[in-house]
């Protein structure tokens, strides 16, 4: 088990916990952006999706994304700290998400959600973010 002061544990999830919030809002982008760092990597590739790189190709993906969507629902849980160094960390969630597409249909995903973080002088903020599927989503 890593250990991390329970301060800097709580605000690390609280990131995560701020990103999911932010995705089901289905408009908030801003919200999205400031959990990252504005080089931030978006790595989907777990998931069949290409890398994106900075804050201009994450919030692309979100407009998209949210045109495409009437609802968004995220569950997590099973935080756990995955390494820690001070001022930098790694995290671990597993999330339940479910959407509903504009088109019809919808999609829930069972999976794990990875974030690395670094402290800065506004708090935690994602450096890496990459997901993998637990249970593959049928479709």
């Amino acid at each position: 088990m890593v250990q991390c002061p329970i301060d800097d544990r709580l605000a690390i999830q609280d990131l995560l916990i701020a990103y999911a919030h932010a995705v089901d809002s289905l408009h908030d982008i801003d919200g999205i952006l400031d959990v990252f760092v504005e080089d931030a990597v978006f790595d989907l590739s777990g998931i069949g999706f290409p890398d994106l790189e900075g804050h201009a190709a994450i919030g692309q993906f979100f407009e998209n994304t949210f045109a495409a969507m009437t609802a968004h629902a995220h569950y997590l849980t099973n935080f756990a700290i995955t390494a820690y160094a001070g001022d930098r960390a790694s995290i671990r969630a597993y999330v339940i998400g479910m959407g509903r597409y504009k088109a019809g249909g919808g999609i829930t995903v069972h999976g794990r959600y990875y974030f690395d973080v670094v402290r800065t002088a506004t708090g935690w903020k994602a450096t890496r973010y990459t997901m993998d599927f637990l249970i593959p989503p049928e479709g």
